[in-house]
């Protein structure tokens, strides 16, 4: 399959390696320069590189990862859609709605498959929270609580952390769009979000212009009420969920690879793989082969342009509860 990836920063180079690693792809980097010197000696390499997708003219292309800064995601996406080509677009869609309208009608008119790129969606453990929530394992849910605190200094020691994409809000930076994962697996749960509150925690920690912390609060159709706490400044490494039942708990941590479910008389424990790296590594090869399968046309997109478009109202409404946007 001849691939285009458009971006080739730390989440393309993974896409890179992921495709790579499943089969005999074709695969040409669109570069801008940005990251053009990031990519060392012993990386896995694009087979082509262009700077220009006015360099596909003629040029036989299958499929195209959107994975540039978040800020170029639907300008990028919309050039490659009018080509008719089947598109993955990396989390989150942009970082803000402007010019959705006119990629949607161009996606819509050609019939083109597009996937958002959620990759926990893909995560043994959260495949094993879904699970176990829609098998009524724990009665009917009431809330859940999702928690995801990093420290973003440490992402990349070698760089400059506070001129990162993801600490400029122009580009798409800040915890509640670049951390949007549990947002997006709660509502793949629990359903689309009626009512959103929300609070920026934290102030300046780290020391950059997005929002560093936030609590948020959101109701579900189903009636179930979330609290998401994103913070870009705690050490160690830590996510989890919680889901509670009329009959029981359930508790996923992203570090120990298992799934509690727990009752009043007992506790069980599945078991989803050996490491949480491990885990990580499935999650992002699941989504890509799930991504190929679209282009194949043997799949429908779980993650659907649709569905990319709800996440981002809704992260919209609480940037603006926090007056962040």
């Amino acid at each position: 399959m001849n691939i285009l990836i458009c971006g080739l920063g730390s989440i393309g180079r993974r896409h890179l390696k992921v495709l790579k690693s499943l089969g005999d792809h074709h695969i040409t980097a669109l570069r801008s320069g940005r990251s053009a010197t990031s990519v060392s000696e012993t990386e896995i390499k694009p087979d082509d590189e262009i700077y220009s997708i006015s360099d596909l003219k003629g040029v036989k292309t299958d499929a195209a990862l959107i994975t540039n800064p978040t800020s170029h995601h639907i300008q990028t996406a919309t050039e490659i859609a009018k080509m008719g080509i089947p598109m993955f677009i990396e989390k989150p869609l942009g970082n803000n709605l402007n010019g959705i309208d006119e990629l949607s009608k161009i996606v819509i008119e050609k019939n083109i498959p597009v996937s958002v790129g959620y990759n926990m969606i893909f995560h043994p453990g959260i495949i094993e929270m879904k699970k176990n929530i829609n098998d009524g394992k724990i009665g009917k849910v009431i809330s859940a609580r999702a928690q995801f605190g990093t420290y973003m200094p440490g992402w990349h020691p070698n760089e400059d952390y506070k001129i990162s994409y993801a600490a400029d809000p122009q580009l798409g930076g800040g915890v509640v769009l670049t951390s949007i994962h549990e947002q997006n697996y709660l509502t793949d749960f629990f359903g689309a979000v009626t009512e959103v509150k929300a609070m920026e925690v934290g102030g300046d920690v780290i020391g950059i212009n997005s929002e560093e912390g936030v609590e948020v609060l959101m109701k579900h159709k189903t009636g179930v009420v979330s609290n998401i706490h994103l913070n870009f400044f705690q050490k160690p490494y830590y996510r989890n969920c919680q889901v509670i039942g009329t009959e029981g708990t359930l508790y996923w941590d992203f570090m120990i690879p298992e799934v509690r479910i727990l009752k009043k008389e007992s506790n069980e424990i599945r078991k989803t793989g050996d490491s949480a790296m491990e885990l990580l590594d499935i999650s992002y090869r699941n989504q890509m082969m799930h991504f190929l399968e679209t282009v194949r046309g043997n799949e429908k997109p779980m993650m659907s342009l649709e569905k990319g478009i709800e996440d981002m109202k809704t992260a919209l409404k609480i940037l603006k509860e926090i007056e962040r946007n």
